[in-house]
């Protein structure tokens, strides 16, 4: 009953909406839904509709072209989950790939979703405008403005294709992780590769090997690799092209507690969350100084939202990792040493369908810093699609400084009363 009110409230339309400054927001067809969030009243784009699932490439990657042109995106419908690009001015969808291998689920972290491209790995290429699916072992490209379709290289039989992957920002290389086949993570699994692919010379270069199904791979600059997890427990480690190591991040570090779940990587440093110790951070991955605070009481399963430029903390809140009934989204206002930090809700409890990843919001900030992205639940279909959340009225979070940095993590702001 619940959840039939949240949606009636979240379906009350509100008109059209427009920015004052449209110089710089991308742009939106005056065709799409606009709705209220539910309890907090701001604006909601919805991008995607149907009976099928719709969601972004996995939220730790960019998933919109330079030019703010197109949102590319999975579609899971009818026993298959292809990629489409969505032209943003006029609302038009147009399917990219017609992959065909038949069995594409990213194990073990979402479900089933049938015959297509591997679910949850491919890439976009930001600097070249296209991107990188996995049609089983068989790695390609489509031009995302031509749809020009071409064979990169294959994967050894033997290997599973199994990360979330990246492209440098200069867009010279494919980073990915493959996997001896069969292999997953938790359980026992000896070579697990990170390989980078050169677009321009076809070059395959190995990074390093790991004995642990790692499943993400994230650019952290042009020469450096954020990837998750190892095989003992969640947590980051750091990879780059000439060290031939993939070496732990935080845990051991002094005074760290807990194992960090989700993390971004940023201009600023990479940002992440410890739920087990309701606490979110900042890390420099090279000096290995970091600082923490504390998240709100009511914090319980939380996903670090992407800002590339590390500006804006915000974090998607759920229940649990394995209950999708509802979810929320709140941003860190300000760090305040004196008077405690202040948080800001920008959605109420929003339900999402289904499971795995597609029923998380993996929340992240559009290149304008106009729109929060995420994926939630339509009550009309019971699926979940993709939307866009007003928080052009936001500014930065105050005071996140380079001097809260530390080799222990120790200040005042772990310790400050939450409001």
């Amino acid at each position: 009953m619940k959840a039939f009110c949240i949606a009636a409230f979240l379906f009350c339309s509100v008109g059209v909406f427009c920015h004052a400054d449209t110089s710089t927001t991308m742009p939106l067809s005056p065709s799409y839904k606009r709705f209220k969030a539910p309890e907090t009243g701001r604006t909601v784009v919805q991008l995607t509709d149907g009976k099928g699932w719709t969601y972004p490439l996995y939220f730790f990657i960019p998933t919109i072209t330079s030019d703010n042109k197109y949102l590319i995106y999975h579609k899971a419908e009818d026993g298959q989950v292809q990629l489409h690009r969505l032209e943003l001015a006029t609302g038009k969808s147009r399917q990219l790939t017609r992959a065909d291998c038949p069995d594409t689920q990213w194990r073990p972290w979402c479900v089933d979703s049938g015959r297509g491209v591997l679910d949850h790995r491919s890439v976009l290429n930001v600097a070249r405008g296209l991107v990188v699916y996995f049609n089983g072992n068989e790695v390609r490209s489509v031009d995302v403005e031509t749809l020009d379709d071409r064979h990169l290289f294959d994967i050894p039989a033997d290997r599973d294709a199994y990360g979330q992957n990246c492209c440098t920002p200069d867009g010279r290389w494919l980073v990915y992780i493959h996997v001896p086949r069969g292999s997953t993570w938790g359980k026992p699994c000896k070579g697990a590769a990170v390989v980078a692919y050169n677009f321009d010379t076809k070059e395959q270069k190995e990074l390093c090997r790991v004995d642990s199904a790692v499943f993400h791979v994230t650019a952290y600059d042009n020469e450096h690799f954020i990837v998750t997890h190892p095989a003992e427990h969640s947590g980051m480690m750091l990879a780059d092209f000439t060290s031939g190591r993939c070496t732990l991040l935080r845990n051991g570090d002094p005074g760290a507690r807990g194992h960090l779940i989700h993390c971004q990587a940023t201009k600023r440093g990479i940002a992440y969350e410890v739920p087990e110790e309701s606490v979110g951070g900042l890390y420099d991955p090279f000096t290995r100084r970091r600082f923490e605070f504390k998240f709100p009481p009511q914090f319980q399963y939380i996903h670090t939202g992407r800002d590339p430029e590390g500006l804006l903390f915000f974090y998607e809140n759920s229940t649990a990792w394995d209950k999708f009934d509802t979810h929320d989204i709140w941003a860190l206002v300000r760090l305040d040493r004196r008077h405690g930090n202040k948080w800001l809700r920008l959605t109420g409890n929003w339900p999402t369908f289904g499971g795995g990843q597609k029923a998380h919001f993996h929340p992240q900030l559009t290149p304008d810093r106009k729109w929060i992205l995420f994926s939630g639940g339509d009550p009309a279909s019971q699926t979940c699609h993709i939307f866009l959340l007003d928080v052009s009225d936001l500014k930065p979070s105050e005071g996140v400084t380079a001097d809260l940095l530390s080799p222990t993590g120790a200040n005042d702001i772990m310790k400050a009363p939450e409001k």
